[in-house]
């Protein structure tokens, strides 16, 4: 099994477990999180792709875990000055699309066991697998950046606070090691296929 293989799939690994951790951010794991906001009392509120949660030295509480949630209504509800209805729609239709973290990590599962159980032709199909794999990673980081970076924004020219929490950094190194992995398998299909034509041109000693 060509090198390049090893390590497109290790890659893929990598891919898919740090799509996983991005997707059971809160309201699944509560310090796991995109943004976080700080609050006077010593809570923050921490958002995650499913929902959010308020965290406080005592515990914290969650909202259920959905596609799609009303992000605008809840930085309203934290004493903010609300945004525009027009702009509290635009962010509520594009967090349905954090969906994309779960979907990705699903489809990243499948390109690493093709790439584990693949031969020959299957090493391209993987390929193609974590290619696709990365244009999902990469769609879900443009929707992050531009919720959580509008929120963000938004909190600070009204004189709050907010932070950028360690999940969204996960998705970014995600997208960049998916990318790399697709291209590595490639390279470990065509090389396989070189070393299978030199090996039929010159077979060898014969004994």
């Amino acid at each position: 099994m060509p090198a390049a293989l090893h390590l497109g799939t290790f890659l893929i690994f990598c891919g898919m477990v740090m799509l996983i951790v991005a997707s059971i951010s809160a309201p699944t794991v509560a310090k796991i999180d995109f943004l976080h906001l700080p609050l006077t009392n010593g809570s923050s509120v921490h958002f995650g792709t499913l929902g959010f949660c308020l965290v406080n030295p005592n515990g914290h509480s969650c909202t259920p875990t959905g596609v799609g949630y009303k992000i605008a209504d809840e930085i309203s509800a934290l004493g903010i000055n609300p945004f525009s209805n027009a702009q509290a729609v635009s962010l509520h239709g594009l967090t349905e699309g954090f969906i994309l973290h779960q979907i990705g990590a699903g489809i990243a599962g499948i390109a690493f066991l093709l790439a584990v159980c693949s031969h020959r032709l299957g090493y391209l199909i993987a390929s193609l697998v974590a290619f696709i794999v990365f244009l999902f990673s990469l769609a879900a980081l443009i929707i992050d950046f531009i919720v959580f970076g509008a929120v963000r924004d938004h909190v600070h020219k009204n004189n709050g606070k907010a932070t950028w929490g360690n999940a969204i950094w996960i998705v970014l190194a995600a997208t960049i090691v998916l990318f790399f992995a697709s291209i590595a398998t490639c390279f470990a299909c065509v090389t396989a296929r070189r070393h299978r034509r030199s090996n039929k041109v010159n077979p060898g000693p014969a004994y």
